[in-house]
């Protein structure tokens, strides 16, 4: 593999922009894809597993190819979900950065489509985009995608998951189409390879990294087996033992989401929460006060979760298991990202160990399986969550009078800190 970015051949700016980010080394399909697309004239797939930095592998070809004089929308970015197209949005724009007069551009739906029209007229070369946005603005006329050097299809997988083949399909119809198309995937299942076969074959280059299907091999994959009476305790438990550090717990429904982010409030942790029908700037809140570490702890249903690439998550939980290998992929590699080490622990009942087992197996994981925390160890963890809610209580104001405080205080004077906490203690633990 490649040793640094240097040998790439990529342009000095951009060198300067990468070693200013802190990146030194390229991961396996930056080292492989990056020369080839510099230059490349034609179709091009890839298969890599999340988290190895698929943005600036195409990132970095797309800004070197760009013509700023055009002013023309020259290459489109195509991704499965709105978070995403403005997460890739955002890192594409700070790479365009280190070329005077280009601009990027991210449009999805939930917001005005006047707002990106108007945006659009003030001339940009590449444009991150939803599918369902973007056919709607090419049948505006405002994108003509006879005008395109490229189309990138970044997870690609989830896409078709999510329902876009239609508007895929649409896109590479077109029986003019000169415009390349590079398709990047997490996942090769047998409608990408349909995809593949039926429209990616112009001077077609193929890169593959890693297993079929694959989860990033700097994850640690652990499964608990328990009750559905343990399971709030449970998570309560492993989220008190991770502190601070940043996670994701995923749920399966919306009401999951909220009702799991009202107990996690209630125990003073520091979360979020995102599901399909928070609204957009909402959601755009909760995943900024995230990347900001403003809090630590996002809960989220698989589709608001996709295109999460924070690399400070350390940690990701499946309280409600993941019902395929490609779910369960996209679920743990949200860790782990561009080689960090990371955990992914899923709770399982005895009724859903055998899915798991099939998953674990499809996958090739190694899946050490973990005991419930025994029952002291969770009324230990009850009484650490008891003491931060006390730490993180606000005075009682006006709301009794001095001469009572007065009176409760002089009942505990005569005890040490070390007493007086030793029998708060006490007293929760024999509550």
């Amino acid at each position: 593999m490649t040793q640094d970015f240097e040998t790439l051949g990529i342009q000095d700016k951009t060198l300067k922009f990468l070693q200013a980010k802190g990146i030194m080394k390229p991961t396996e399909i930056q080292a492989k894809a990056i020369p080839l697309l510099r230059t490349h004239v034609g179709d091009f797939a890839a298969r890599s597993a999340t988290g190895t930095g698929k943005t600036f592998t195409y990132g970095i070809p797309l800004v070197e190819r760009v013509e700023v004089s055009k002013g023309k929308i020259q290459a489109v970015v195509l991704v499965p979900t709105r978070e995403l197209c403005e997460q890739v949005g955002q890192e594409l724009t700070q790479l365009a950065s280190t070329v005077e007069g280009l601009k990027v551009q991210a449009i999805y739906g939930g917001v005005p489509i006047k707002t990106q029209i108007h945006d659009l007229s003030n001339g940009v070369q590449i444009l991150v985009a939803t599918p369902g946005r973007l056919m709607d603005l090419v049948e505006r006329k405002i994108v003509r995608l006879q005008d395109l050097d490229t189309v990138v299809f970044d997870e690609a997988d989830e896409m078709l998951l999510k329902g876009f083949q239609k508007d895929i399909d649409r896109i590479l119809d077109t029986t003019d189409r000169s415009y390349n198309s590079w398709l990047f995937s997490a996942t090769m299942p047998d409608a990408i390879h349909i995809l593949i076969k039926n429209h990616l074959q112009r001077n077609l280059k193929k890169i593959r990294i890693g297993e079929d299907i694959s989860t990033n091999h700097e994850i640690v994959h652990r499964a608990v087996v328990l009750r559905a009476e343990e399971k709030q305790s449970v998570l309560l438990y492993y989220l008190t033992r991770f502190g601070n550090q940043q996670g994701i717990v995923f749920c399966r429904t919306k009401s999951g989401v909220q009702k799991l982010h009202r107990q996690l409030s209630k125990n003073k942790f520091k979360c979020g929460a995102v599901h399909g029908d928070l609204p957009q700037g909402l959601r755009s809140k909760v995943m900024q006060q995230f990347r900001d570490g403003h809090i630590n702890l996002l809960l989220a249903t698989d589709v608001a979760a996709r295109g999460i690439d924070i690399t400070a998550v350390r940690f990701v939980i499946q309280y409600h298991h993941a019902d395929s290998a490609v779910s369960y992929t996209h679920r743990s590699g949200r860790t782990s990202r561009i080689g960090d080490s990371g955990i992914s622990l899923t709770f399982l009942f005895e009724t859903e160990e055998e899915k798991m087992q099939e998953i674990a197996a499809q996958l090739k994981l190694d899946m050490e399986y973990v005991d419930v925390p025994g029952f002291e160890e969770q009324l230990m963890n009850k009484a650490l969550l008891e003491a931060r809610k006390i730490a993180r209580e606000k005075p009682l104001g006006d709301l009794i009078d001095d001469e009572s405080r007065a009176a409760y205080k002089r009942e505990l004077a005569h005890l040490s800190k070390d007493e007086l906490l030793e029998k708060m203690l006490a007293a929760y633990l024999r509550s």
